[in-house]
């Protein structure tokens, strides 16, 4: 009976033992598997992704997402959820770096990690304006007074009748200056490994999109009256310093412009067949040169002094104008010569300048209108009129800066005329970006009218003579700073006649 037990139980075991077997091999075997999945998965590749901001993605990414050889880095768009998916088997992924547009304001000081570098790809300037109301001198404003009223814009969003400031004495073409607003691109790369590749790849990609955007400021400075004779033009000749006896401290002004305007009140003639006027004016030819090293780019002649040798005088001062290749306008051998614009280019700046003649009856009896005016026939100058006011509009639709220059308004007189207003703001309306006048040898306003200025007469500049006139000795010197096409700076500069030459003020 105990036989036959045992004999069971020993039946029983095998049964047993084999299932446990059996169990624990699979066990182990699946255990074994997981260890090979686990070191699969422990030795998988590493992908690695950029993150980028969706627009910068779109313009310089789409099309070449993936860079690197033995490690690829794919560019992803910031908004992609899916991008750091992965799959079982698949690559480990990681983000690397990150790229987001970035501005940089000159104005602050930028010191990146090594991990970062910033690409610029173009620049915005801005400017500080304040109303231009002309009621005081440019140069005394200041962007630490108390109560001055400041707006900062773009120049496309300059207001209307504002002016630009300088900022701690720099323009907008300086490249220390301070509200200068550079637009890029921030590169952050958290992997040390990969910064030298990810870095060289964007800088060609951002490099080769870089562009010049630094805006020209064109300088352009006017003065009114000039009349050399009374000794003037012998200092100027025969003195080693005569530029410096005459100009003084407007010196500067006037040779560092980009272009200088002036009014040569008189005729460069040896004649002496002069015409029955109250004063007449005429100058040597050996003055020209001076004038030019004076800083003059351009000198008017459109005014009531240019007949006063009559028209072989005026001829004179055209050859001689022509032979010291003296820019001028508004002047000719007849009149197709006389309509013609001077044209040039300053740092970009297409620049189309015409000088005409408005001023009324001299008291002598002299009609410039009539007397001085070129015809088919006749040397002389361009008088107003509509002809010219539909050629200051195909100027101005022919892209240029229109600067138009009038010698008109009543001698001695303080307020512009209302045939003066009338004139100056028509050229305006039809496309003159600035009007400048001169024959009241007195000083009148200055005014915007829309976007265009008109300086109504900025009085005498070298004049002597004229302490016994009331403001006869009153000057400025205007200077326009154009941007973009745009005038942004406005300033005057006050001067005064001292014997046979002008200082300025203060």
């Amino acid at each position: 009976m105990k036989e036959n037990q045992n004999s069971v139980k020993e039946k029983n075991k095998k049964p047993v033992s084999f299932v446990f077997a059996l169990i624990l091999g699979f066990v182990s075997l699946c255990l074994a598997a997981l260890c090979c999945v686990f070191a699969i998965r422990a030795y998988r590749e590493v992908s690695y992704i950029v993150r980028v901001e969706d627009s910068l993605y779109d313009s310089y990414f789409a099309k070449s997402p993936v860079i690197g050889d033995e490690c690829k880095i794919t560019f992803v768009k910031n908004s992609d959820e899916n991008a750091e998916t992965e799959t079982f088997f698949g690559p480990i992924v990681k983000t690397a770096g990150f790229l987001r547009t970035h501005q940089e304001i000159a104005l602050l000081d930028y010191e990146y990690p090594g991990s970062q570098k910033f690409y610029a790809l173009d620049s915005e300037i801005y400017l500080p304006s304040v109303p231009a109301d002309f009621s005081s001198p440019a140069e005394t404003d200041s962007l630490n007074a108390p109560d001055l009223n400041l707006e900062f814009s773009t120049i496309e969003n300059l207001p209307e009748n504002k002016r630009a400031l300088p900022v701690s004495d720099s323009y907008a073409d300086s490249p220390d200056y301070k509200l200068r607003v550079k637009k890029g691109v921030l590169c952050t790369v958290n992997e040390k490994s990969l910064r030298e590749m990810i870095f060289d790849h964007c800088g060609k990609i951002f490099q080769s999109e870089e562009k010049d955007s630094d805006s020209n400021l064109v300088s352009i400075v006017s003065v009114g009256d000039i009349m050399v004779a009374r000794g003037v033009q012998e200092i100027l000749i025969d003195e080693e310093d005569g530029l410096k006896s005459v100009f003084e401290d407007t010196l500067p002004l006037l040779q560092n412009a980009d272009f200088t305007i002036g009014n040569l009140e008189g005729v460069v003639t040896d004649s002496w067949k002069n015409a029955t006027k109250t004063y007449t004016f005429k100058f040597k030819k050996a003055v020209l040169p001076k004038l030019l090293d004076a800083g003059f780019d351009y000198l008017m002649q459109t005014n009531n002094h240019c007949y006063d040798y009559g028209e072989s005088g005026f001829k004179d001062t055209l050859a001689a104008f022509e032979e010291y290749k003296i820019p001028s306008s508004g002047i000719g051998k007849n009149k197709d010569e006389a309509e013609k614009f001077y044209h040039t280019k300053i740092k970009g700046l297409p620049v189309a300048v015409i000088s005409c003649g408005a001023f009324p009856v001299e008291r002598s009896g002299f009609n410039g209108e009539t007397s001085a005016t070129a015809t088919d026939k006749r040397a002389g100058i361009l008088w107003k009129s509509d002809e010219l006011l539909e050629s200051v509009r195909k100027e101005k639709d022919a892209g240029n800066f229109v600067i138009v220059n009038v010698h008109g308004g009543a001698e001695y007189v303080f307020t512009p005329t209302k045939a003066q207003r009338d004139f100056y703001e028509a050229l305006c309306d039809n496309g003159a970006d600035v009007v400048f006048g001169s024959h009241p040898h007195v000083l009148q306003t200055t005014e915007w009218h829309g976007k265009s200025l008109i300086v109504f007469s900025m009085g005498n500049f070298i004049f002597n003579g004229m302490e016994e006139t009331n403001g006869g000795t009153d000057s400025e010197v205007v200077k326009l700073g154009v941007l973009d096409g745009r005038i942004a700076y406005v300033e005057q500069y006050p001067a005064s006649i001292k014997n046979n030459g002008v200082k300025l003020k203060g």
